[in-house]
């Protein structure tokens, strides 16, 4: 691993120690308000897979599948968030999740050997995703499918550059967020045929976005300005900032992309 890789995994690793008490709270509820039941109803899943979710955080991604498979693997690279993951899966009584302790460059798993290999709302984490996604590919059984969600952004090169920073101002172990025809062509640079595209958004808060990963005031104040000013009639966002109830919000834009291995 290069030292820019390792020093992204130290970031990641100091970010996601940050969020880990509110991560439930924040991505859990976006997630098991809406996102979660459409992740899970996109995979098309036949209830007897096994199935690996890489970077899977407190393990909200390995729980919704606990109910449409035969046993989910979580793997991440925070202990703090492993450590959360089985309290919730035992609180929850959900028995049939494992989680383990790796780096998604490097799985510590055979080849060909799950069903199901999907990462949740991780790629815009990733260095070079296409590391990762190869090591997905190398673990998924050759008739197995590998699912990509992710938060995606605009077409739009200088919106998207907007985004992307704004997102990095908030965490640091932010990399890029791909566009939704982009996430596809990321795909298929892998080998990985998409046999299935879908979208949806979510509306969230941005104040308890920006709570997850405690910025800095003036951090803040940048990215509330930024908003104001798109509210206003100014640049985009790319994240279609609005006022509603009292607070400012933005959307999220969410896709799913389910594949198949290419030969």
């Amino acid at each position: 691993m290069s030292d820019d890789s390792n020093q992204h995994v130290r970031t990641v690793r100091e970010q996601f120690r940050i969020q880990v008490t509110r991560f439930e709270e924040s991505v859990g509820g976006v997630s098991n308000a809406a996102i979660g039941p459409w992740i899970v109803e996109n995979l098309r899943l036949t209830g007897s897979e096994t199935a690996l979710d890489v970077a899977t955080g407190t393990g909200i991604m390995a729980r919704d599948l606990a109910p449409h498979v035969a046993h989910a693997t979580g793997i991440d690279v925070t202990p703090e968030m492993l450590d959360e993951a089985r309290r919730q899966a035992a609180d929850r009584n959900v028995t049939n999740v494992t989680f383990v302790d790796g780096d998604a460059t490097e799985l510590p798993f055979p080849n060909d050997h799950f069903d199901l290999v999907i990462s949740r709302i991780a790629i815009h984490h990733f260095v070079d995703p296409t590391v990762e996604l190869g090591e997905m590919r190398r673990v998924c059984k050759p008739d197995g499918r590998v699912a990509i969600v992710d938060i995606t952004t605009s077409d739009d090169p200088q919106i998207a550059d907007t985004h992307n920073r704004l997102e990095r101002m908030r965490d640091p172990s932010h990399t890029t967020a791909f566009s939704f025809a982009g996430l596809q062509d990321l795909a298929a640079r892998c080998n990985l045929n998409v046999v299935h595209a879908s979208q949806i958004h979510a509306i969230r808060e941005l104040e308890q976005w920006m709570n997850l990963t405690v910025p800095s005031d003036a951090i803040r104040q940048q990215i509330i300005g930024a908003y104001d000013a798109e509210i206003a009639g100014g640049a985009p966002t790319g994240m279609l900032a609005h006022r509603a109830d009292g607070q400012l919000k933005f959307v999220h834009h969410w896709a799913v992309l389910l594949c198949e291995l290419t030969r």
